[in-house]
């Protein structure tokens, strides 16, 4: 017996280009089954729609809201919006200190060639996490697997069992890829993500950032501007870890650090 059809009446339609699909099919996929209806056009006709299974959307219109606007459902959504070119160099540091911890590292001795993900079970229930611009567009652009890694973090985030830190020099790095390709839509997906309070705490960066980003680069020159803001912010905001993927503060003696660089 076939499913009933969606009431294109009374559910959520938007639209898309094939190649726009194919780049964003993981968050399309998330929202069809949502309870949203997609259409795909090839030069702006009609070819296909992607419909949940039950032909219906969710009953809790809150639910279905959640599950629009998690930033779980936007991984690889940004696929050839960064240019990649624009990755910071890898700049002199003095040794990691023992906190600062790889998301992804070698497995002990004998086991060398084992992958283990760090261990969420460290951070306890209520912790702020930071993740900062390299890590979300590394997040949102799947670059070279780095969802798999950070999946755990997002995942804690999106359950409410730890609270986000975004700065807003972060978001404008993550709002820049999208607009950059006029994609405007993605780019409002991405702000929804982040506007829930009760999953992301955003943090202006106020003259209180600006300071202490200035006195953590006279500590540290390694750190550029936007990475001593990144810093302060996860630092003002009493964030457990900064999660990053810039070298320089992968390496940085000043806060505790997950390293999400994929080397």
């Amino acid at each position: 017996m076939r499913s009933p059809q969606p009431d294109s009446a009374t559910t959520p339609e938007a639209s898309f280009g094939v190649e726009a699909a194919r780049r964003r099919l993981p968050e399309l996929l998330e929202r069809a089954a949502a309870g949203e209806r997609i259409v795909i056009r090839r030069h702006r006709t009609p070819m296909a729609a992607l419909v949940p299974l039950a032909g219906q959307a969710p009953t809790d219109p809150s639910l279905r809201q959640r599950q629009v606007q998690s930033l779980m459902g936007l991984q690889g959504s940004g696929r050839g919006c960064w240019d990649p070119n624009q990755r910071h160099p890898a700049r002199p540091a003095p040794a990691a200190p023992a906190f600062v911890q790889p998301v992804q590292h070698l497995g002990p001795p004998g086991e060398a060639q084992r992958q283990r993900a760090f261990n969420p079970r460290l951070l306890a229930h209520g912790s702020r996490i930071a993740l900062d611009s390299t890590a979300l567009v590394a997040f949102l652009a799947d670059a070279k697997g780095a969802g798999k890694h950070l999946e755990p973090l997002l995942q804690g985030i999106a359950a409410g069992y730890w609270i986000g830190v975004v700065s807003s020099v972060s978001l404008i790095r993550v709002l820049e890829g999208p607009l950059a390709c006029g994609d405007e839509a993605l780019a409002q997906r991405y702000t929804k993500a982040f506007e829930n309070p009760v999953h992301w705490q955003l943090v202006p960066a106020d003259a209180a950032i600006a300071a202490a980003a200035v006195r953590l680069r006279r500590q540290e020159p390694q750190l550029d501007d936007s990475a001593a803001i990144e810093l302060a912010t996860a630092i003002q905001a009493g964030a457990a870890v900064l999660v990053t993927d810039h070298p320089a503060l992968a390496q940085t003696g000043q806060h505790p650090v997950l390293s999400a660089l994929r080397v």
